[in-house]
């Protein structure tokens, strides 16, 4: 893989009268209307009344920031070591603004709820795609296999490259027709549902494009030269977003008080004498008992929290280094397509980030006030595509619907009935099917927390 391609401006859409508008991947992100929306969707705590906590908006920001940092980092390693003369011709900021703007985007098409809303959309697809019909056929009978594992996959990560793609934006149906450096970026599996099934040799754990997305996924493929392999800034972005996540939800866990100081400090002092690199990453964990000791002499009023967001910004610093370390030792692997793992596999960083993990998973994740929460957004995802998919499955066809179908319909934003009519525009009859499935898929996906509860009461309650 060659830098001239894997950054190059080109776009899927090209109009040299509208030209100016797309100039920006950067401006065109932050003035949508997709993007203002993550302020309302969860990050971890879902329908949370505390500013405090974060959401998709402000965990997006921080993706982008950190991702940046480690995309300066790198540039200049790679210029000093001579690694790839790409870098000696060109400058910085060409390279981390790619990271900069995707950090922004990788999680636009997450649905309400956050991944407990993924999960509740494959589950609905899974259990009631087999009962819908359309006239004397079932949809099953109708709709391709590939196409019906979609549905079956559904993912917030595919998700994000179809709205990028098919979502008007500033009334052209072209959607934000952002670079193919930036959307390429955003691809954590290059895999299509099919593929993830039943031709799988890399072991990817999620797709990363829909069967409606195909035609793009394969020209930003072929343009860039990936052949079939991971962007290599998606490498970077995803360590960003493992840097963001991981240590954020302990500090929003705090404040909602479902983990406590002790909790965490339990974890980092554990005697690991089976993981070789626990030891030295005891020496970074153990730095979070001095910030505190730090805290206690200062009369801080929340120690505790403090010490918290304290270590948090050091231990960011050094997983920044440690990340942009490994893409240079895999520099040539990544380059080649033959890297298959992540950045911070064996590293001190890693060891850090599943101590997190097992932690989270033990406290966080499975706490009361989160799973409440989710098991209602479970039930407002359910009701909500019971309610929409039997009358997408007829709509605008020649057969019959029921006065109660056609109102259903009718309460769906025009918004999405227009992105339909543009992507189905002289496609199939069973490929139209698919769309205005896909359709619903993307309204309520589409959904913020707040907005899916509020029709969840107009409707159901």
């Amino acid at each position: 893989m060659q830098w001239n391609e894997l950054l190059s401006e080109k776009h899927f859409y090209i109009n040299q009268e509208e030209s100016i508008i797309y100039e920006n991947d950067y401006d065109t992100i932050i003035c949508s209307t997709l993007f203002r929306r993550l302020q309302d969707k969860a990050q971890v705590f879902p329908l949370d009344d505390d500013d405090y906590v974060r959401t998709r908006l402000t965990h997006s920001l921080e993706v982008s920031a950190i991702g940046k940092k480690i995309g300066e980092y790198v540039f200049y390693k790679l210029r000093k070591q001579k690694m790839d003369r790409w870098f000696e011709e060109h400058t910085e900021k060409e390279f981390s603004d790619v990271l900069l703007c995707a950090g922004l985007v990788h999680d636009i098409g997450n649905p309400p709820f956050g991944h407990f809303g993924e999960y509740a959309i494959r589950e609905w697809f899974i259990k009631n795609l087999k009962y819908l019909s359309l006239g004397e056929k079932k949809v099953v009978d109708i709709l391709s296999d590939w196409q019906q594992q979609d549905l079956y996959s559904f993912e917030g990560n595919a998700q994000s490259l179809r709205l990028l793609s098919k979502t008007p934006h500033l009334g052209r149906k072209q959607g934000f027709n952002l670079s193919y450096k930036v959307l390429g970026t955003i691809i954590k599996y290059p895999i299509s549902s099919a593929d993830l099934k039943y031709n799988n040799p890399k072991h990817y754990k999620k797709i990363g494009y829909n069967y409606s997305e195909c035609e793009l996924f394969q020209d930003i493929n072929l343009s860039m030269g990936l052949n079939g392999s991971r962007h290599p800034l998606s490498y970077l972005l995803e360590a960003a977003d493992d840097i963001a996540y991981r240590t954020s939800d302990l500090e929003d866990a705090m404040v909602k008080k479902v983990i406590s100081f002790s909790q965490i400090m339990g974890a980092f002092q554990e005697d690991k004498k089976e993981e070789p690199l626990w030891d030295e990453a005891k020496i970074y964990m153990g730095k979070l008992q001095e910030i505190y000791q730090e805290e206690l002499l200062a009369d801080e009023k929340k120690p505790e929290l403090t010490s918290i967001q304290r270590w948090t910004r050091y231990i960011r610093e050094v997983m920044i280094q440690d990340a942009g370390n490994a893409f240079i030792r895999y520099y040539k692997d990544i380059m080649e397509g033959n890297f298959n793992g992540e950045l911070f596999d064996n590293s001190i960083s890693g060891c850090i980030i599943d101590t997190i993990a097992k932690l989270s998973e033990r406290f966080i994740y499975t706490s009361s006030i989160k799973t409440r929460t989710e098991l209602f957004g479970r039930r407002v995802i359910d009701s909500l595509l019971t309610q929409f998919m039997p009358a997408a499955i007829v709509y605008s066809t020649e057969e019959e619907t029921t006065f109660i179908e056609k109102r259903t319909i009718d309460t769906v934003s025009e918004f999405y009935k227009v992105m339909y009519y543009s992507e189905s525009y002289g496609k199939s009859e069973q490929e139209k099917l698919y769309l205005r499935i896909l359709m619903i898929t993307d309204y309520i996906s589409g959904m913020t927390d707040n907005y899916a509860k509020k029709l969840y009461r107009e409707l159901f309650i």
